[in-house]
C-alpha cells in the first residue's frame, strides 16, 4: 500500500459524514434558513418577487402619555430579587406532568393550526380558554418569574472537555419553546377577547422567558431557542398593533433590551470548541515526552472524529491506530515544513518523532482557524458579516473531499463549527423586526396627528424612525396614495415574508 493510498484512506476514515454538526443540531431544529446574500432590499428582485408581500392594517395611535406606560420590559424598580430559572423550572416540570397525562389527546397539538396560526377572529374561545384554565399553576409559574432580576443557571459547561462537551443534553431549552407557545396561545385570547392589557403582559413575559433561555449559557442552543421565543412574541406585538384600538407601543419596544438578540459571547464560545473537544490537540505536553504519548494524543483524536463523524473504516483502537499511522506517513514532511514556516528551529522540529510534529501543526491549524473566525466577532455586526463568509468559504474548502491539500486542524474545526454566519443574522434578524415594528408605530403616531402616511420616514421627528439594522440605513418606503404605502428591510432570508410589507391606513 503506497503512500497515496494511504492518505485516501486516513481522508476518508476521518471525513465519514463529515458536517458542521454544530450547526446541524442548532441551528435547523429552529428552522433557521442561511439566509442568501442581498445588495439591496428591491421588492422587484427575482426572491422578492416570487412572495406576496404581507398587508398590515394599523389604525392610527399616538405616543402614549405618559411615554413609558406600557413597557415590554420591566423597569428596574420593577425588578425583584430572584432567579427567573426556578419558576421556569417549575412551570416545565408541571407542564411535563400535564402532558404526561394527556398523552396524544392534549387539546393543544390536537388543535396547533387552528390555535396558534388561524385567525383571532375563528379562534374558539371557550375551548381555549378551558384549556389554558387547566394550564393555570403552570402559567402562574411563569408569570411570577417575569420581575425576576436574576437569571442563573450553571451549566457547568466551562469545565467538560472531549465530546462530553458536545453530547450535553438539553432538553430543557427545547422544552423552553413549549412554554412559550403557552403563552403566545394566552395573549391570542387575550386579543381575541379584547383584553389588550392582559395580552401584553403576557407579552411580557415571553420577552423576560426569551432573554433569560438566550443568556442561561453561553451555548449557541441556549442563545437561538432564546432567540426564537423572542420572534413569537414579536410576532404577537403584531398582532397586537393591527387591533382596533391597539395602543402605540414604540416605546415598549424600545424598552426591550439589547440582550435578547446577543449572540456575540455565544459565537465566541463556539468557534473555540475544538480546543474542548480535542484537548489532545490544544493542551501539548513537555517536549521531553516519549513519541508514543504523541502517538497516543493523535490516536485519541482520530477516534474522537470517527465518533463525530462516522466512518466507513469503523471505530475503535485498530481502525484508529491504522488511519492514524497513515496520517503520520502522509503528514510529517507537512507537518514539519509548516512548523517551520511559523518560526520554530529547524533542527528542532527535525529531532521531533512523526506523530509529535503532525500534533504540533494540527494544534497551530486549528488556534489559527480558530481566530480567523474569533476576530470577526469583535467587529461591527454589518461589517462582520462578509468576512465570516471568507472564513467560513476557506474552511469549507479545507474540508472537502477530494481538497488538494490535507489540513488535519481543518478538518477536526469544520466538524464542529456552526454555521456562524446564519446564528449571527438571527440575532440581527431579531433586531431587524424590533427596528421595523417601532417604525410602523411611529407611523401610526404620524397618521393620528396628520390624518394620513407620511410622504417619507424624514416627516417622522416626533417619533423618529429606526434604522435596519442589517444595513445601518433607514428602511426602504414608498408612499402609494394617503392611506396605503410600503415599508422595505433588507431580506433576513431568500424567503423573507417581511422584506416587504404593505401598510394600509384604516381611520376609526
Amino acid at each position: 500500500m503506497n503512500a497515496r493510498t494511504l492518505t485516501l484512506l486516513a481522508w476518508i476514515g476521518c471525513m465519514g459524514s463529515v458536517t458542521a454538526l454544530s450547526a446541524v443540531a442548532q441551528v435547523q431544529p429552529l428552522d433557521y434558513k442561511t439566509p442568501a446574500a442581498s445588495a439591496s432590499p428591491d421588492p422587484s428582485a427575482p426572491n422578492a418577487a416570487k412572495i406576496a408581500a404581507k398587508v398590515l392594517k394599523i389604525h392610527p395611535a399616538a405616543e402614549p402619555v405618559p411615554a413609558l406606560k406600557i413597557r415590554f420590559w420591566p423597569d428596574r424598580f420593577e425588578m425583584v430579587a430572584g432567579n427567573t430559572f426556578v419558576p421556569f423550572q417549575r412551570a416545565t416540570i408541571m407542564s411535563l406532568e400535564k402532558n404526561r397525562s394527556a398523552g396524544e389527546e392534549d387539546p393543544f397539538f390536537k388543535n396547533f393550526d387552528q390555535w396558534m396560526e388561524g385567525s383571532l377572529d375563528e379562534l374558539p374561545k371557550q375551548e381555549v380558554a378551558k384549556y389554558l384554565d387547566s394550564q393555570r399553576r403552570v402559567l402562574s409559574e411563569l408569570h411570577r418569574a417575569m420581575r425576576m432580576r436574576d437569571s442563573h443557571y450553571e451549566l457547568g459547561i466551562d469545565d467538560l472537555r472531549g465530546l462530553e462537551t458536545i453530547q450535553l443534553l438539553l432538553p430543557e431549552f427545547q422544552h423552553m419553546r413549549q412554554l412559550a407557545r403557552l403563552l403566545v396561545l394566552e395573549t391570542r385570547l387575550a386579543l381575541a377577547e379584547g383584553r389588550t392589557d392582559d395580552a401584553i403582559r403576557s407579552i411580557r413575559v415571553g420577552f423576560r422567558m426569551g432573554e433569560a433561555t438566550g443568556n442561561a449559557s453561553d451555548l449557541l442552543i441556549s442563545r437561538l431557542v432564546g432567540v426564537a421565543i423572542s420572534g413569537m412574541m414579536l410576532n404577537q406585538v403584531e398582532e397586537l398593533m393591527q387591533m382596533q384600538d391597539s395602543p402605540n407601543v414604540y416605546w415598549a419596544l424600545a424598552t426591550l433590551p439589547d440582550s435578547i438578540a446577543e449572540m456575540d459571547e455565544a459565537l465566541k464560545f463556539e468557534v473555540s470548541i475544538a480546543s474542548r473537544v480535542f484537548p489532545g490537540l490544544s493542551n501539548l505536553p513537555a517536549d521531553d515526552v516519549e513519541p508514543a504519548v504523541w502517538r497516543s494524543r493523535l490516536t485519541q483524536a482520530v477516534k474522537d472524529m470517527q465518533s463525530l463523524g462516522g466512518s466507513e473504516f469503523g471505530n475503535g483502537d485498530a481502525p484508529a491506530r491504522l488511519i492514524a499511522g497513515a496520517l503520520m506517513i502522509a503528514l510529517t514532511e507537512p507537518s514539519r515544513a509548516e512548523l517551520i514556516a511559523s518560526g520554530m528551529d529547524k533542527e528542532d522540529v527535525q529531532s521531533m518523532s512523526p506523530s509529535e510534529a503532525v500534533v504540533r501543526a494540527t494544534a497551530q491549524q486549528i488556534t489559527r482557524i480558530q481566530d480567523d473566525f474569533a476576530k470577526w466577532m469583535f467587529l461591527p455586526e454589518p461589517i462582520r458579516m462578509t468576512y465570516i463568509d471568507r472564513s467560513e468559504a476557506s474552511l469549507e474548502s479545507n474540508t472537502r473531499a477530494g481538497s488538494a491539500t490535507i489540513n488535519l486542524g481543518a478538518l477536526a474545526t469544520g466538524m464542529l463549527m456552526p454555521a456562524i454566519k446564519a446564528a449571527n443574522r438571527a440575532g440581527l434578524r431579531t433586531r431587524q423586526t424590533i427596528a421595523r415594528l417601532a417604525t410602523i408605530e411611529a407611523i401610526r403616531d404620524y397618521a393620528a396627528a396628520h390624518g394620513e402616511f407620511p410622504e417619507s420616514l424624514d416627516q417622522l421627528t416626533h417619533l423618529p424612525a429606526w434604522p435596519d439594522p442589517f444595513t445601518q440605513q433607514a428602511f426602504g418606503y414608498e408612499r402609494e396614495t394617503a392611506t396605503r404605502a410600503k415599508l422595505i428591510s433588507e431580506p433576513a432570508h431568500s424567503s423573507d415574508p417581511n422584506a416587504t410589507i404593505v401598510l394600509e391606513f384604516i381611520s376609526k
